[in-house]
């Protein structure tokens, strides 16, 4: 079960690591509201460019790495999505539900945010789903150079390829038989460094803004050089309330110390706000920031999906051992699918494949359990279709809301109030979907989990499940007639009319595009900061 608050606690690890500094007379050069995965790799980028930084996070310490790169929560027999299933225990139900609102989703208060508890699925987004992003956005995320943001963002995860054997192979050549060459099938892009980046080192494993920001906090620098590296500072347990405003621009922030009780206040050149898609919003409006879009149009992709088996007499056309073999070998793929002239009204979804999607991750486990897996299930392989959609978001004048929970200005931690509903799907792309999905299901000799009802049909995932939501501090949105929309942050996601005041993390999306958003919000993290630094520069000098 999910928690229904944020849980505070100071434990040793904490102590010992993170350095935590309440001095509110110090001003530092950027203060960032949030650790998750904008937060934190704005932060570390800064730490880089040697900026004196706070980082101010709501909760705790949670795990000091992604809980991949820990001991595994096993189900066995059971479908299940081992590296982030423990979302459910953690997460924060920190928001109300208007009437009629469908949104299921929560919040990460820890260090790391979500980060330590996601997917690792890092798409970059097509062409065609940036049509509504501003055109030097758009340019620089597709840019193929050194410079250019999904590579930059790459860097970041420092992801690799896994060893691709004989079952991976063997299943794509079967599925490019199937699905015709319009179809481009590549190994699913994760945030997972396989190899060590050197023989015989040890590989970093799932990517989490946790690990980045405990080795900033944990780096040592040139202690002769006072204006070399600067230490992180992270504060953990402090509840932000709102920005402080002089006229235009940022010159700290209120919050609330959850340790010692007590109200602060931090100093700082410049301010960017992460926390989040709903917690961003919500210290945009407690903060008194007159735009009228904050909070409007949040917005999560439509999913559709299906769990199956394929039965273990098929898997031997695929080399894989049967289960009376004399060692077990148990065998996994995931793909990204897409048509290579997709477009919002052409085949406009990503397709994520998981064979074996119980095993496709993760770090070492206990081969007996493995083992164990495969006779329970009978040698049935367990797998999992998705099809994610893109959305323009959800506004208007009955459109999606985040809202504060009450009307009284000293109630700071109130809950937001949140009205979403789902994004429709147009009946020509789903059709074509279930179309893709029945050629995929023949292919296998797919069947039903046991238990499930309906089968073949999709099913429609619920709404924020999967923390995809976006918009709620959106950049400008270009419109189909060559038009744009103003939002509440500008291409270069300062607050418009402030001088210092950022945004970076989901709510600055202008659309929810069909592909998981953690790559291209890393790209962005990584602009923000480099922009962020070169402004300090001039002002220094």
């Amino acid at each position: 079960m999910p928690l229904d608050q944020l849980v505070t606690e100071n434990g040793v690890v904490g102590q010992k690591l993170l350095r935590r500094n309440t001095n509110e007379d110090f001003e530092y050069d950027v203060i960032v509201i949030g650790s998750g995965m904008g937060g934190g790799v704005v932060a570390s980028a800064l730490a880089d460019e040697e900026k004196k930084f706070l980082e101010l996070e709501a909760g705790s310490l949670l795990f000091p790495t992604h809980v991949g790169n820990l001991p595994r929560r096993l189900l066995i027999g059971k479908f299940q999505k081992h590296i982030w299933s423990l979302w459910d225990d953690f997460r924060v139900i920190n928001h109300t539900n208007a009437p009629g609102s469908e949104y299921s989703g929560g919040q990460g208060f820890n260090l790391g945010g979500r980060s330590i508890l996601w997917g690792s699925s890092i798409p970059p987004l097509a062409k065609w789903e940036l049509a509504s992003w501003p055109i030097d956005i758009a340019r620089y995320l597709l840019d193929n150079g050194a410079n250019g943001g999904y590579n930059l963002a790459n860097g970041v995860f420092n992801s690799t390829e896994p060893e691709l054997g004989t079952f991976h192979t063997s299943a794509v050549a079967s599925l490019q038989g199937r699905l015709g060459a319009d179809w481009s099938i590549v190994p699913a892009p994760v945030a997972i460094e396989y190899a060590g980046p050197t023989e015989w080192s040890i590989p970093a494993g799932i990517f989490s803004t946790a690990d980045l920001l405990l080795e900033d906090v944990l780096a040592i620098g040139d202690r002769d050089n006072p204006e070399g590296r600067q230490p992180l500072t992270v504060n953990l347990n402090h509840a932000l309330w709102s920005v402080n405003l002089d006229g235009n621009k940022a010159t700290g922030v209120k919050c609330f110390d959850l340790m010692k009780k007590k109200e602060r206040n931090y100093l700082a050149k410049v301010v960017v706000i992460s926390a989040g898609c709903l917690e961003s919003a919500k210290i945009a409006l407690t903060s008194g920031i007159v735009n009228e879009h904050i909070g409007r149009g949040i917005t999560d992709h439509p999913i559709w999906y299906r769990h199956f088996v394929i039965p273990p007499e098929k898997l031997t056309q695929f080399d894989i051992p049967s289960s009376n073999a004399p060692r077990k070998e148990p065998a996994s793929t995931k793909l990204l699918i897409r048509h290579k002239v997709a477009g919002l009204r052409n085949h406009g979804f990503d397709i994520i494949l998981e064979l074996g999607a119980q095993l496709n991750q993760g770090r070492f486990v206990d081969r007996d359990f493995l083992e164990d897996d495969i006779d329970v299930r009978g040698g049935y392989m367990l797998c999992e279709l998705v099809f994610q959609f893109y959305s323009d978001l959800i506004d208007g004048e009955d459109g999606n809301t985040v809202t504060l929970g009450s009307n009284d200005p000293d109630a700071h931690g109130a809950p937001v109030r949140v009205k979403m509903r789902r994004a429709a799907v147009d009946p020509g792309l789903l059709a074509q979907a279930r179309a893709v999905a029945t050629d995929m299901f023949a292919l296998f000799d797919a069947e039903p989990v046991l238990g499930d009802k309906d089968w073949p049909e999709l099913q429609e995932a619920g709404v924020g499940g999967v923390a995809h939501e976006v918009g709620t501090l959106r950049m400008p949105i270009r419109a189909a007639d060559g038009t744009t929309k103003k939002g509440v942050v500008d291409t270069d996601l300062k607050f418009e009319g402030f001088e210092n005041l950022y945004a970076c993390d989901n709510s600055v999306f202008p659309c929810s595009p069909a592909g998981n958003p953690s790559l291209t919000l890393v790209a962005l993290a990584r602009r923000l900061a480099s922009k962020i630094a070169e402004e300090l520069n001039r002002n220094e000098h």
